[in-house]
């Protein structure tokens, strides 16, 4: 339940936790949906380290929670939700998750295990330096979960306000999704949810959230049909559920990075200057209408930041001069792993470009 600006893998005790932190709550887009560290993707773990939520109803002073073949990891983050609180708890065993105080009875206790995500793990060696966690190769699947009243369902915008989900005591936000013609749901909550934290949506019936909330308690609120008379059900209990869901809730602070990556990054801070000191705001170009040559441009094209390094590329300094060079050969070697000179020199000359660009 942790939105992308607030990594799972990252606590405040780590020495970068206040810059990354920083950098994720600056927005590309006036309706703060984008960031400017974007998350990446993952959904496959190492045997036996599978992400998994369990659900608890407190009994009164409570200290510890049960949870059959839990052994703890060190690679593995334990997160509480206590009526919707994140807690940490106090002391992990084998079987038991313990908490460092009595809780009332009647609360709703969610335990999250994170697992342990499968990695690739490049090697200077194999001259494929790059670590990415990895996905399973099957068909993205949002959590769902059949109402009750599936059968007599009813949706009308007469009483669209009120469908309501909860989650951990917070509201989701409700995403209108229409699928088009010979769209599947699947394909339409792709286009309409994408990776959004925290939404929900009925159709037909069935409940679907956004990937993060796998395996939560939801209590819903929605209209049904009985007899000629609207109903509105009233806090519904439902745990949506997916086998092959799309997690972007960990940073991966450890994992060395390509140079098409980083100038991913670079072209978003790139965006967010100009959106925020140019009138026009950023004005990106269609990447067949780019005009810098670049030797290895193959390698580029077809790459999901093709279009934020070719349009970055085509960045020039007041005299005309690009802003960051090419190799020796006109490559720009996208896969290559950064070394810390060329971090050094690209964040030099970034600097150097936007002082002169918008002071």
């Amino acid at each position: 339940m942790q939105k992308s600006k607030k990594w799972l893998d990252i606590s405040p005790h780590d020495w970068f936790f206040r810059s990354i932190t920083e950098a994720g709550t600056i927005y590309l887009d006036q309706g703060k949906e984008e960031t400017l560290l974007s998350p990446k993707t993952y959904n496959k773990f190492k045997t036996g380290k599978t992400r998994n939520v369990f659900n608890f109803t407190t009994s009164e002073g409570q200290t510890s929670f049960s949870i059959k073949g839990y052994k703890p990891d060190s690679r593995e983050k334990v997160t509480v939700y206590i009526d919707g609180v994140p807690t940490k708890p106090s002391k992990l065993a084998s079987g038991k998750v313990h908490i460092g105080y009595p809780i009332a009875g009647g609360k709703d206790v969610s335990i999250v295990l994170s697992g342990v995500v499968d990695m690739h793990e490049g090697t200077h060696e194999s001259n494929s330096c790059q670590s990415y966690p990895l996905s399973k190769s099957c068909s993205e699947k949002y959590p769902t979960k059949k109402l009750e009243m599936q059968k007599k369902y009813v949706f009308d915008v007469r009483y669209s306000l009120n469908e309501l989900a909860v989650c951990l005591n917070r509201k989701l936000r409700r995403i209108s999704v229409r699928p088009r013609a010979n769209e599947s749901v699947q394909k339409a909550l792709q286009r309409t949810i994408g990776l959004k934290d925290d939404c929900f949506t009925i159709i037909d019936g069935y409940l679907y959230t956004s990937h993060n909330l796998n395996g939560f308690p939801v209590f819903v609120n929605y209209n049904y049909k009985a007899g000629a008379v609207i109903k509105n059900r009233q806090r519904e209990k439902v745990v949506p559920k997916t086998d092959c869901p799309k997690y972007s809730d960990m940073f991966f602070p450890e994992i060395t990075i390509s140079k098409g990556e980083f100038f991913y990054t670079l072209q978003r801070m790139r965006i967010n200057l100009y959106n925020r000191y140019s009138d026009r705001g950023y004005q990106p170009k269609i990447t067949a209408k780019t005009e810098r040559y670049i030797k290895d441009r193959p390698k580029i094209v077809g790459k999901w930041y093709e279009e934020e390094v070719l349009n970055i590329m085509d960045e020039k300094f007041n005299d005309g001069c690009y802003v960051f060079p090419l190799y020796d050969d006109k490559t720009f070697q996208p896969e290559t792993c950064m070394t810390k000179a060329e971090t050094a020199v690209y964040l030099n000359r970034f600097i150097e470009w936007a002082l002169e660009r918008f002071r």
